[in-house]
């Protein structure tokens, strides 16, 4: 059988010599059916200005099935893609829209159901030539059981192609679906902090919502390696909302704790990083 990365090869070699057709021209990848649904891959009809193709992963899921966030919460497995195999690819950075909360009884999970495009910005080493983009998925797809999920999708990025609307709709909406980095916006937190000492220690956030949002949510990313849980809402008043979340499952012997948070409110979606400072526990003073 002939490896992924020699197909990729000799396509690539065909590319480089063949004029576009509409076959290599094709705005989507074909479906690969997975348990619970189907993954392909897709791209806008052209590159931006600086030569970054805007892409997407899309999932369709089953009724009753979902799949995770890059974090998955309490349990689950994180949505992750390697595109080592790709052909004129220097960079390919996926992105994730906020997900939404599922709880068994059990656990809390971060997830996405039905559908969802996770945008994929693609840079190429030579932007004047075409590119294969090979992805390798890991996931985990759920329903009464959770299932450890594997997909390899490609996708051409020729240097012309013929503009193809639905694609580009699919791509500029997936896009618009981001949470808003903060840039040079001020933090959407009041305030962040750490409280208590050794196994009573609880991160408490404060962030501003719009007056009317009952229900604000808060997704936490730590540091890599954490297996922390999900924030716990308090309280929402007057335009203030608190959450709570047990230390537990976060790097002990630090100084300053390297946080990304994600808020979703009736307003959109915010996300910000944050360094926390971690106080001394009596016992190591």
């Amino acid at each position: 059988m002939i490896s992924r990365i020699f197909k990729s090869t000799l396509i690539a070699a065909a590319l480089l010599t063949a004029p576009v057709t509409s076959a290599f021209s094709s705005n989507v990848s074909e479906w690969v059916i997975v348990q619970g649904g189907a993954v392909r891959l897709l791209r806008a009809s052209e590159p931006n200005a600086d030569g970054i193709y805007r892409g997407g992963i899309e999932f369709r899921l089953e009724s009753g099935w979902h799949t995770y966030w890059r974090y998955p919460g309490e349990a689950g497995i994180p949505t992750e893609a390697s595109f080592v195999n790709s052909v004129n690819v220097a960079e390919a950075e996926v992105l994730f829209p906020a997900p939404e909360t599922y709880n068994d009884g059990f656990s809390t999970s971060l997830i996405y159901t039905d559908k969802v495009i996770l945008p994929v910005l693609i840079k190429r080493f030579n932007d004047g030539r075409p590119a294969v983009l090979n992805a390798d998925l890991t996931f985990g797809i759920c329903k009464d059981i959770c299932i450890p999920g594997q997909a390899e999708v490609s996708m051409i990025l020729p240097t012309k192609s013929a503009n193809d609307v639905v694609a580009d709709k699919l791509v500029q909406e997936a896009f618009a679906k981001l949470p808003i980095g903060q840039g040079d916006m001020p933090s959407q937190f009041s305030a962040t902090k750490i409280t208590g000492e050794d196994k009573d220690r609880t991160l408490t956030f404060t962030a501003k919502v719009p007056r009317g949002d009952k229900a604000p949510e808060l997704f936490v990313e730590g540091p890599a390696g954490s297996y922390h849980g999900v924030p716990l809402l308090g309280s929402v008043k007057k335009g203030k909302a608190k959450w709570s979340l047990p230390y537990n499952g976060l790097p002990e012997d630090v100084s300053k704790l390297d946080l990304r948070l994600t808020l979703v409110t009736t307003d959109g979606a915010y996300e910000e990083t944050q360094s926390v400072e971690v106080p001394q526990s009596a016992s190591s003073k």
